[in-house]
């Protein structure tokens, strides 16, 4: 009965991301605030909030492994679908033709990966939370201030688009903590496993649901600009949460509960954002290298995946 309760909210999730991301779409070109600030601050923060949830519900069950573990694991399955939707969308030139300016955002997600990797092994681990918190506010600084001048009107227009926007987001934020909730309860079938391997592949996924289906939704639209700042959004913000999941902490810093699985998700999740980064600083002219970058991509996930289980 659990599972398909599951599943049954996992469809609605599904159902409105995808009217999140449409009227994301339209909001973004009638209200002229642009793709990036829709996307990368907007939908992004509002997909992320089952990973918000995830990580209080677990701090306050002193279960800071599972909130470490979904994190970590959410930010890895985020990228590595930047690079299954690359290739199935291949004719379209996802990666080809994404904006340079997401170079910032990569580099803040990498510099949020290298101080969580030396927190976890007790190095700068008390201003680990503070650097998370600081590349965050740098990051919305640099979404406020982008100018997006060459996006396209939206000729036709949609009536109280705010108002829909709005209702939508909520309507998406009700069912994720009720998902969230709910995939937490599964998870405690399977107490062989750890807690932050649960997280990171259980929550970790389940958390990502609703980034992954705004993100194909938007790719379908062709607003590549809004699709790559959701996810790359999505997963600095989930960092931040992170930060504030080590402060609520009681005596004791998030990041040492980083064990053996979780770590791999996180030095993975590193290695496929700095390639994911190599595909904006240089453009190729053949699409080869692209799909060539994106199964390597792909490749080290599944790695990560199935060391989980040897």
């Amino acid at each position: 009965m659990d599972g398909i309760f599951f599943l049954v909210l996992a469809f609605f999730t599904i159902f409105m991301s995808i009217k999140l991301s449409y009227y994301g779409d339209v909001l973004g070109k009638q209200t002229k605030v642009g793709s990036a600030f829709v996307g990368g601050l907007l939908i992004a923060s509002i997909t992320s909030l089952p990973e918000l949830v995830t990580c209080i519900s677990a701090v306050a069950f002193d279960n800071l492994e599972l909130s470490f573990g979904d994190i970590v694991g959410s930010d890895m399955f985020n990228i590595f679908v930047l690079a299954v939707y690359n290739i199935y969308f291949f004719k379209s030139d996802v990666f080809k033709n994404t904006s340079k300016r997401y170079i910032l955002e990569c580099i803040i997600l990498i510099t949020d990966y290298i101080f969580i990797s030396l927190g976890t092994n007790n190095i700068f681990i008390n201003i680990t939370t503070i650097i998370l918190f600081f590349a965050y506010m740098i990051y919305m600084l640099s979404v406020i201030l982008i100018k997006t001048k060459d996006e396209e009107e939206d000729t036709k227009k949609e009536k109280f688009i705010v108002l829909k926007f709005t209702t939508t987001a909520i309507m998406m934020i009700i069912l994720s903590v009720f998902l969230t909730y709910q995939a937490d309860k599964i998870s405690h079938l399977y107490p062989k496993f750890s807690s932050s391997s649960i997280g990171a592949i259980l929550l970790g996924i389940t958390t990502s649901l609703p980034e992954v289906v705004t993100t194909f939704e938007l790719l379908k639209l062709n607003n590549f600009d809004m699709a790559i700042s959701n996810m790359l959004g999505s997963n600095i913000f989930n960092f931040l949460v992170l930060g504030f999941a080590d402060i609520i902490a009681k005596n004791s810093y998030i990041y040492q509960y980083s064990d053996s699985y979780s770590s791999m998700y996180l030095y993975g999740g590193l290695i496929i954002t700095i390639l994911f980064m190599l595909t904006l600083v240089k453009k190729f002219n053949s699409k080869f290298y692209y799909i060539l970058i994106s199964t390597v991509m792909i490749l080290i996930y599944f790695r990560v995946w199935y060391l989980q289980f040897v």
